[in-house]
Protein backbone atom coordinates (compact mmCIF):
# COMPACT_ATOMS: atom_id res chain seq x y z
CA UNK A 1 0.00 0.00 0.00
CA UNK A 2 1.44 3.37 -0.76
CA UNK A 3 2.40 4.55 2.64
CA UNK A 4 1.49 8.13 4.11
CA UNK A 5 4.48 9.41 4.61
CA UNK A 6 4.66 9.46 0.42
CA UNK A 7 1.05 10.42 0.13
CA UNK A 8 2.19 13.37 2.79
CA UNK A 9 5.20 14.11 0.59
CA UNK A 10 3.02 14.52 -2.81
CA UNK A 11 0.30 16.58 -0.96
CA UNK A 12 3.05 18.91 0.30
CA UNK A 13 4.80 19.31 -2.88
CA UNK A 14 1.22 19.62 -4.06
CA UNK A 15 0.22 22.34 -1.81
CA UNK A 16 3.79 24.19 -2.40
CA UNK A 17 3.42 24.74 -5.92
CA UNK A 18 -0.55 25.79 -5.45
CA UNK A 19 0.73 28.88 -3.03
CA UNK A 20 4.22 29.86 -5.24
CA UNK A 21 2.36 30.67 -7.81
CA UNK A 22 -0.50 32.73 -8.86
CA UNK A 23 -2.12 30.69 -10.91
CA UNK A 24 -1.03 26.90 -11.66
CA UNK A 25 -1.40 25.35 -14.89
CA UNK A 26 -2.63 22.34 -15.50
CA UNK A 27 -0.04 20.15 -14.44
CA UNK A 28 -0.47 21.93 -11.04
CA UNK A 29 -3.81 21.22 -10.69
CA UNK A 30 -3.90 17.69 -11.51
CA UNK A 31 -0.80 17.35 -9.32
CA UNK A 32 -2.78 18.51 -6.25
CA UNK A 33 -5.66 16.52 -7.50
CA UNK A 34 -4.14 13.28 -7.13
CA UNK A 35 -2.38 14.03 -4.12
CA UNK A 36 -5.70 14.38 -2.49
CA UNK A 37 -7.37 11.80 -4.36
CA UNK A 38 -4.67 9.08 -3.18
CA UNK A 39 -4.23 10.74 0.64
CA UNK A 40 -8.68 10.30 0.29
CA UNK A 41 -8.14 6.75 -0.63
CA UNK A 42 -5.16 5.39 0.83
CA UNK A 43 -7.26 3.81 4.14
CA UNK A 44 -9.80 2.53 2.10
CA UNK A 45 -7.47 0.70 -0.46
CA UNK A 46 -5.93 -0.86 2.37
CA UNK A 47 -9.43 -2.36 3.75
CA UNK A 48 -9.99 -3.62 0.36
CA UNK A 49 -6.66 -5.16 0.18
CA UNK A 50 -7.54 -7.18 2.70
CA UNK A 51 -10.72 -8.52 2.08
CA UNK A 52 -9.91 -9.52 -1.57
CA UNK A 53 -6.71 -11.31 0.27
CA UNK A 54 -9.52 -12.83 2.58
CA UNK A 55 -11.59 -13.96 -0.24
CA UNK A 56 -8.69 -15.38 -2.27
CA UNK A 57 -7.81 -17.48 0.84
CA UNK A 58 -11.20 -18.62 1.26
CA UNK A 59 -12.08 -18.93 -2.35
CA UNK A 60 -9.15 -20.94 -2.85
CA UNK A 61 -10.00 -22.88 -0.13
CA UNK A 62 -12.63 -23.93 -1.32
CA UNK A 63 -11.60 -24.40 -4.94
CA UNK A 64 -9.01 -27.12 -3.43
CA UNK A 65 -11.60 -29.12 -1.30
CA UNK A 66 -13.80 -29.23 -3.63
CA UNK A 67 -11.53 -30.58 -6.12
CA UNK A 68 -9.91 -33.33 -3.76
CA UNK A 69 -13.68 -34.45 -3.70
CA UNK A 70 -13.21 -34.75 -7.35
CA UNK A 71 -10.23 -36.65 -6.88
CA UNK A 72 -12.42 -39.03 -4.74
CA UNK A 73 -14.71 -39.75 -7.36
CA UNK A 74 -11.80 -40.37 -10.44
CA UNK A 75 -9.87 -42.39 -8.21
CA UNK A 76 -13.33 -44.71 -7.63
CA UNK A 77 -13.63 -44.40 -11.09
CA UNK A 78 -10.29 -45.42 -12.05
CA UNK A 79 -10.23 -48.48 -9.45
CA UNK A 80 -14.00 -49.59 -10.18
CA UNK A 81 -15.01 -48.23 -13.39
CA UNK A 82 -18.71 -48.49 -13.99
CA UNK A 83 -21.33 -45.98 -15.54
CA UNK A 84 -22.63 -44.88 -12.11
CA UNK A 85 -18.74 -43.87 -11.21
CA UNK A 86 -18.29 -42.33 -14.68
CA UNK A 87 -22.03 -40.01 -13.84
CA UNK A 88 -20.30 -39.42 -10.54
CA UNK A 89 -16.81 -37.89 -11.15
CA UNK A 90 -18.61 -35.99 -14.41
CA UNK A 91 -20.78 -34.52 -11.55
CA UNK A 92 -18.08 -33.25 -9.27
CA UNK A 93 -16.29 -31.99 -12.07
CA UNK A 94 -19.12 -29.77 -12.55
CA UNK A 95 -19.59 -28.70 -8.97
CA UNK A 96 -15.51 -28.01 -8.57
CA UNK A 97 -15.60 -25.83 -11.85
CA UNK A 98 -18.22 -23.24 -9.90
CA UNK A 99 -15.53 -22.47 -6.93
CA UNK A 100 -12.25 -22.62 -9.31
CA UNK A 101 -14.09 -19.78 -11.79
CA UNK A 102 -14.77 -17.69 -9.36
CA UNK A 103 -10.61 -17.43 -8.76
CA UNK A 104 -10.42 -16.51 -11.90
CA UNK A 105 -10.74 -12.75 -11.21
CA UNK A 106 -7.03 -12.70 -9.10
CA UNK A 107 -5.34 -13.42 -12.31
CA UNK A 108 -3.18 -11.04 -14.36
CA UNK A 109 -2.70 -9.17 -11.04
CA UNK A 110 0.76 -10.49 -10.63
CA UNK A 111 -0.47 -12.63 -7.68
CA UNK A 112 0.49 -16.44 -7.22
CA UNK A 113 -1.64 -17.74 -10.00
CA UNK A 114 0.41 -16.24 -12.87
CA UNK A 115 3.32 -15.45 -11.67
CA UNK A 116 6.12 -17.94 -11.46
CA UNK A 117 8.07 -15.73 -9.20
CA UNK A 118 5.71 -16.62 -6.53
CA UNK A 119 4.96 -20.25 -6.95
CA UNK A 120 9.13 -21.70 -7.25
CA UNK A 121 9.80 -20.54 -11.02
CA UNK A 122 6.47 -22.58 -12.27
CA UNK A 123 3.79 -20.31 -13.82
CA UNK A 124 0.59 -22.42 -12.32
CA UNK A 125 -1.93 -20.69 -14.93
CA UNK A 126 -1.19 -22.69 -18.15
CA UNK A 127 -1.04 -26.28 -16.02
CA UNK A 128 -4.65 -25.14 -14.41
CA UNK A 129 -6.96 -23.89 -17.01
CA UNK A 130 -5.08 -23.59 -20.64
CA UNK A 131 -7.36 -23.73 -23.57
CA UNK A 132 -8.46 -24.53 -26.55
CA UNK A 133 -6.74 -27.78 -26.59
CA UNK A 134 -5.95 -30.78 -29.40
CA UNK A 135 -8.26 -33.61 -28.32
CA UNK A 136 -5.80 -35.54 -31.07
CA UNK A 137 -2.83 -34.58 -29.05
CA UNK A 138 -3.82 -36.00 -25.99
CA UNK A 139 -4.95 -39.51 -27.53
CA UNK A 140 -1.78 -39.53 -28.86
CA UNK A 141 -0.23 -39.29 -25.10
CA UNK A 142 -3.05 -41.83 -23.76
CA UNK A 143 -2.21 -44.25 -26.51
CA UNK A 144 1.45 -43.97 -27.43
CA UNK A 145 3.55 -43.31 -24.28
CA UNK A 146 3.59 -44.34 -20.75
CA UNK A 147 1.85 -42.02 -18.52
CA UNK A 148 3.80 -40.42 -15.42
CA UNK A 149 2.94 -37.21 -13.73
CA UNK A 150 6.24 -35.43 -14.73
CA UNK A 151 5.63 -36.62 -18.53
CA UNK A 152 2.12 -35.00 -18.53
CA UNK A 153 3.38 -31.81 -16.99
CA UNK A 154 6.56 -31.32 -19.01
CA UNK A 155 4.04 -32.28 -22.48
CA UNK A 156 2.36 -29.16 -21.24
CA UNK A 157 2.38 -26.50 -23.54
CA UNK A 158 2.93 -24.97 -27.27
CA UNK A 159 1.22 -24.90 -30.35
CA UNK A 160 -0.92 -27.27 -32.42
CA UNK A 161 0.52 -28.26 -35.64
CA UNK A 162 -0.65 -30.83 -38.25
CA UNK A 163 -3.36 -32.70 -38.67
CA UNK A 164 -4.28 -33.22 -35.23
CA UNK A 165 -5.98 -29.60 -34.52
CA UNK A 166 -9.32 -29.42 -34.58
CA UNK A 167 -11.38 -28.07 -37.34
CA UNK A 168 -7.82 -26.46 -39.08
CA UNK A 169 -7.32 -24.43 -35.87
CA UNK A 170 -4.23 -23.26 -33.65
CA UNK A 171 -5.04 -25.21 -30.58
CA UNK A 172 -2.75 -25.62 -27.94
CA UNK A 173 -0.57 -28.93 -26.99
CA UNK A 174 -2.46 -29.70 -23.14
CA UNK A 175 -1.72 -32.19 -21.44
CA UNK A 176 -3.09 -31.36 -17.58
CA UNK A 177 -5.73 -29.06 -16.18
CA UNK A 178 -9.23 -28.86 -16.15
CA UNK A 179 -10.04 -28.94 -19.63
CA UNK A 180 -8.04 -32.05 -20.51
CA UNK A 181 -10.27 -33.62 -17.19
CA UNK A 182 -13.05 -32.48 -19.18
CA UNK A 183 -12.30 -34.16 -22.63
CA UNK A 184 -11.07 -37.52 -20.44
CA UNK A 185 -14.68 -37.88 -18.66
CA UNK A 186 -16.63 -36.55 -22.02
CA UNK A 187 -14.60 -37.19 -25.13
CA UNK A 188 -15.05 -34.71 -28.31
CA UNK A 189 -17.79 -32.40 -28.45
CA UNK A 190 -18.82 -33.17 -32.29
CA UNK A 191 -19.69 -30.51 -35.01
CA UNK A 192 -23.33 -30.00 -34.86
CA UNK A 193 -24.14 -31.66 -31.62
CA UNK A 194 -26.31 -30.12 -29.20
CA UNK A 195 -24.98 -32.45 -26.09
CA UNK A 196 -21.86 -32.82 -24.35
CA UNK A 197 -19.42 -35.10 -25.44
CA UNK A 198 -20.98 -38.73 -26.11
CA UNK A 199 -17.88 -40.69 -27.21
CA UNK A 200 -16.63 -41.95 -23.60
CA UNK A 201 -18.44 -44.59 -21.29
CA UNK A 202 -16.79 -46.45 -18.73
CA UNK A 203 -15.91 -49.06 -21.17
CA UNK A 204 -12.92 -46.34 -21.91
CA UNK A 205 -11.63 -46.90 -18.14
CA UNK A 206 -9.69 -49.85 -16.56
CA UNK A 207 -7.94 -50.11 -13.48
CA UNK A 208 -5.23 -47.57 -13.99
CA UNK A 209 -1.94 -48.65 -14.99
CA UNK A 210 0.25 -45.81 -16.66
CA UNK A 211 2.11 -48.81 -19.35
CA UNK A 212 -1.22 -50.93 -19.46
CA UNK A 213 -3.82 -51.19 -22.18
CA UNK A 214 -5.41 -48.44 -23.28
CA UNK A 215 -8.21 -47.88 -21.46
CA UNK A 216 -5.39 -48.12 -18.71
CA UNK A 217 -3.70 -45.81 -19.48
CA UNK A 218 -6.92 -43.15 -19.91
CA UNK A 219 -7.68 -44.05 -16.22
CA UNK A 220 -4.24 -43.77 -14.66
CA UNK A 221 -3.97 -40.19 -17.22
CA UNK A 222 -7.13 -38.95 -15.40
CA UNK A 223 -5.90 -39.65 -12.09
CA UNK A 224 -2.26 -38.00 -12.59
CA UNK A 225 -4.12 -35.13 -13.72
CA UNK A 226 -6.59 -34.73 -11.18
CA UNK A 227 -3.65 -35.33 -8.66
CA UNK A 228 -1.76 -32.53 -10.11
CA UNK A 229 -4.63 -30.23 -10.40
CA UNK A 230 -4.93 -30.53 -6.60
CA UNK A 231 -1.23 -29.59 -5.98
CA UNK A 232 -1.78 -26.50 -7.83
CA UNK A 233 -4.60 -25.60 -5.96
CA UNK A 234 -3.05 -26.68 -2.67
CA UNK A 235 -0.03 -24.12 -3.28
CA UNK A 236 -2.36 -21.47 -4.30
CA UNK A 237 -4.67 -22.03 -1.24
CA UNK A 238 -1.06 -21.94 1.32
CA UNK A 239 0.23 -18.79 -0.76
CA UNK A 240 -3.13 -16.77 0.45
CA UNK A 241 -3.24 -18.54 3.92
CA UNK A 242 -2.41 -15.79 6.79
CA UNK A 243 -0.98 -18.52 9.05
CA UNK A 244 1.85 -18.95 7.48
CA UNK A 245 4.77 -16.58 7.97
CA UNK A 246 6.12 -17.26 3.74
CA UNK A 247 3.06 -16.65 2.34
CA UNK A 248 2.28 -13.96 -0.09
CA UNK A 249 -0.46 -12.22 1.50
CA UNK A 250 1.73 -10.22 4.07
CA UNK A 251 3.90 -8.88 1.14
CA UNK A 252 0.59 -8.31 -1.12
CA UNK A 253 -0.59 -6.27 1.61
CA UNK A 254 2.49 -4.06 2.24
CA UNK A 255 3.13 -3.74 -1.35
CA UNK A 256 2.62 -0.30 -2.81
CA UNK A 257 1.42 -1.51 -6.06
CA UNK A 258 -1.14 -4.00 -5.25
CA UNK A 259 -3.86 -1.94 -6.29
CA UNK A 260 -2.76 -0.52 -9.12
CA UNK A 261 -2.34 -4.44 -9.98
CA UNK A 262 -5.22 -5.73 -9.67
CA UNK A 263 -7.13 -3.11 -11.03
CA UNK A 264 -4.96 -3.73 -14.27
CA UNK A 265 -5.55 -7.51 -13.49
CA UNK A 266 -9.60 -7.31 -13.63
CA UNK A 267 -9.28 -5.04 -16.62
CA UNK A 268 -7.29 -7.68 -18.29
CA UNK A 269 -9.45 -10.33 -17.22
CA UNK A 270 -12.67 -8.49 -18.26
CA UNK A 271 -11.38 -6.90 -21.60
CA UNK A 272 -9.39 -9.57 -22.51
CA UNK A 273 -9.47 -12.84 -21.32
CA UNK A 274 -13.43 -13.07 -20.21
CA UNK A 275 -15.26 -10.89 -22.62
CA UNK A 276 -12.20 -11.02 -25.01
CA UNK A 277 -10.86 -14.29 -26.72
CA UNK A 278 -13.65 -16.63 -24.82
CA UNK A 279 -16.82 -14.63 -25.75
CA UNK A 280 -15.84 -13.56 -28.91
CA UNK A 281 -14.62 -17.05 -29.53
CA UNK A 282 -18.02 -18.09 -30.13
CA UNK A 283 -19.29 -15.74 -32.73
CA UNK A 284 -18.19 -17.14 -35.72
CA UNK A 285 -20.85 -20.60 -34.74
CA UNK A 286 -17.88 -22.55 -34.02
CA UNK A 287 -18.29 -25.05 -31.20
CA UNK A 288 -14.47 -25.81 -30.46
CA UNK A 289 -14.07 -22.60 -29.40
CA UNK A 290 -16.88 -23.06 -26.62
CA UNK A 291 -14.57 -22.93 -23.22
CA UNK A 292 -15.65 -25.97 -21.95
CA UNK A 293 -17.14 -28.13 -24.90
CA UNK A 294 -16.66 -30.98 -23.95
CA UNK A 295 -19.13 -30.68 -20.98
CA UNK A 296 -21.19 -28.17 -22.51
CA UNK A 297 -20.39 -26.35 -19.23
CA UNK A 298 -19.46 -23.17 -20.99
CA UNK A 299 -22.55 -21.43 -19.73
CA UNK A 300 -21.29 -21.68 -15.49
CA UNK A 301 -18.02 -20.44 -16.76
CA UNK A 302 -19.36 -17.12 -18.04
CA UNK A 303 -21.63 -16.67 -15.07
CA UNK A 304 -19.03 -17.96 -12.39
CA UNK A 305 -16.35 -15.77 -13.70
CA UNK A 306 -19.19 -13.18 -13.13
CA UNK A 307 -20.04 -13.88 -9.62
CA UNK A 308 -16.02 -13.86 -9.15
CA UNK A 309 -15.81 -10.14 -9.91
CA UNK A 310 -19.15 -10.25 -7.99
CA UNK A 311 -17.60 -10.73 -4.86
CA UNK A 312 -14.77 -7.89 -5.35
CA UNK A 313 -17.18 -5.49 -5.85
CA UNK A 314 -18.97 -5.81 -3.17
CA UNK A 315 -16.58 -6.93 -0.64
CA UNK A 316 -18.23 -10.09 -0.33
CA UNK A 317 -18.12 -14.48 -0.42
CA UNK A 318 -20.29 -17.20 0.46
CA UNK A 319 -19.06 -20.71 0.38
CA UNK A 320 -17.47 -22.79 3.05
CA UNK A 321 -16.93 -19.65 4.99
CA UNK A 322 -18.79 -16.44 4.55
CA UNK A 323 -16.78 -13.39 4.10
CA UNK A 324 -18.03 -9.54 4.59
CA UNK A 325 -15.70 -6.58 3.83
CA UNK A 326 -14.74 -3.71 2.11
CA UNK A 327 -15.55 -4.10 -1.64
CA UNK A 328 -13.91 -2.38 -4.82
CA UNK A 329 -17.43 -0.46 -5.12
CA UNK A 330 -16.60 2.10 -2.52
CA UNK A 331 -13.53 3.17 -4.23
CA UNK A 332 -14.33 3.60 -8.41
CA UNK A 333 -16.63 6.79 -8.03
CA UNK A 334 -18.99 7.74 -10.81
CA UNK A 335 -18.33 4.34 -12.16
CA UNK A 336 -19.28 2.45 -9.04
CA UNK A 337 -23.13 2.08 -10.75
CA UNK A 338 -22.14 2.00 -13.95
CA UNK A 339 -20.07 -1.61 -13.30
CA UNK A 340 -22.55 -2.62 -11.04
CA UNK A 341 -25.16 -2.88 -13.58
CA UNK A 342 -22.79 -4.59 -15.95
CA UNK A 343 -21.77 -7.09 -13.52
CA UNK A 344 -25.79 -8.00 -13.07
CA UNK A 345 -26.23 -8.08 -17.03
CA UNK A 346 -22.67 -10.50 -17.25
CA UNK A 347 -24.42 -12.78 -14.73
CA UNK A 348 -27.62 -13.73 -16.97
CA UNK A 349 -27.57 -16.85 -17.66
CA UNK A 350 -29.57 -19.75 -16.27
CA UNK A 351 -27.95 -22.78 -15.84
CA UNK A 352 -29.85 -25.47 -17.05
CA UNK A 353 -27.75 -27.64 -19.33
CA UNK A 354 -26.27 -29.95 -16.83
CA UNK A 355 -27.16 -33.93 -17.52
CA UNK A 356 -25.46 -34.90 -14.55
CA UNK A 357 -27.67 -33.69 -11.63
CA UNK A 358 -30.88 -31.91 -12.40
CA UNK A 359 -29.89 -30.52 -8.73
CA UNK A 360 -27.54 -28.35 -10.36
CA UNK A 361 -30.02 -27.04 -12.58
CA UNK A 362 -32.62 -23.49 -12.31
CA UNK A 363 -35.50 -22.64 -13.38
CA UNK A 364 -35.37 -19.93 -16.59
CA UNK A 365 -37.17 -17.35 -17.30
CA UNK A 366 -37.14 -15.09 -20.51
CA UNK A 367 -34.89 -12.44 -19.44
CA UNK A 368 -31.72 -14.59 -18.93
CA UNK A 369 -29.99 -17.49 -21.56
CA UNK A 370 -32.32 -20.53 -20.83
CA UNK A 371 -30.88 -22.50 -23.95
CA UNK A 372 -27.99 -25.03 -24.15
CA UNK A 373 -24.60 -23.21 -25.14
CA UNK A 374 -24.61 -25.05 -27.66
CA UNK A 375 -28.01 -25.10 -29.47
CA UNK A 376 -27.57 -20.83 -29.18
CA UNK A 377 -24.55 -21.23 -30.95
CA UNK A 378 -26.04 -22.88 -33.84
CA UNK A 379 -28.56 -19.89 -34.58
CA UNK A 380 -25.15 -17.92 -35.33
CA UNK A 381 -24.81 -18.68 -39.22
CA UNK A 382 -28.54 -18.93 -39.28
CA UNK A 383 -31.47 -16.88 -37.65
CA UNK A 384 -29.88 -15.49 -34.54
CA UNK A 385 -31.83 -16.75 -31.26
CA UNK A 386 -33.44 -15.00 -28.67
CA UNK A 387 -30.27 -16.29 -26.62
CA UNK A 388 -27.40 -15.68 -28.86
CA UNK A 389 -28.82 -11.67 -28.84
CA UNK A 390 -28.66 -11.53 -25.24
CA UNK A 391 -24.92 -13.28 -25.18
CA UNK A 392 -23.72 -11.28 -28.14
CA UNK A 393 -25.23 -8.07 -27.72
CA UNK A 394 -26.23 -7.62 -24.26
CA UNK A 395 -23.79 -10.11 -21.83
CA UNK A 396 -20.55 -9.64 -24.04
CA UNK A 397 -20.41 -5.91 -24.66
CA UNK A 398 -21.37 -5.78 -20.83
CA UNK A 399 -17.99 -7.42 -19.69
CA UNK A 400 -15.97 -5.26 -22.24
CA UNK A 401 -17.79 -1.91 -20.71
CA UNK A 402 -16.47 -3.12 -17.27
CA UNK A 403 -13.05 -2.92 -18.61
CA UNK A 404 -13.50 0.39 -20.61
CA UNK A 405 -15.02 1.91 -16.79
CA UNK A 406 -11.80 0.43 -15.10
CA UNK A 407 -9.64 2.27 -17.73
CA UNK A 408 -11.13 5.74 -16.86
CA UNK A 409 -11.54 4.86 -13.36
CA UNK A 410 -7.69 4.48 -13.17
CA UNK A 411 -7.03 8.43 -13.39
CA UNK A 412 -8.39 8.91 -10.18
CA UNK A 413 -5.75 6.85 -8.84
CA UNK A 414 -2.47 8.35 -10.02
CA UNK A 415 -2.00 5.69 -13.18
CA UNK A 416 -3.47 4.44 -16.75
CA UNK A 417 -4.31 1.32 -18.27
CA UNK A 418 -3.61 1.34 -21.92
CA UNK A 419 -5.59 -1.19 -24.31
CA UNK A 420 -2.01 -3.81 -23.78
CA UNK A 421 -3.47 -7.80 -23.26
CA UNK A 422 -7.20 -6.61 -23.90
CA UNK A 423 -9.31 -7.64 -27.42
CA UNK A 424 -11.65 -4.46 -27.17
CA UNK A 425 -14.18 -3.95 -29.44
Amino acid sequence: MISMRILTSVLALGLLLSECTPKTDDSEKNLLAAALALAANAPSQSAFLDTYSQIAFQNYSDAYTDVVALRDKVTALTTTPTAANLLAARTEWRKARRSYLQTEVFRFSKGPIDNPALTNGVELEPLMNAWPLDEGYIDTVILANAITKQGLIDANGGECTGGTCPDGDTAKNISVGWHAIEYLLWGADTAGNTTPGTSITDANFATANGSGSAAAKRSAYLLYATEILESHLLQLKNAWDPSHSTSYVSKFKASSTSFENIIRGIARFSGGEWGGERMTGVFGGEQEEEHSCFSDNTKADFYYDAKGLDNLFHGSYTGSKTISGYGLKNLLGGESNYIGERIVTAERFCLNEFQETVSLNQTCNSSIIASRFDTMIATVNSTQSADYKIFRYDIQPAVQEIAKALQRSAANFGFSIGDDGLVLQ
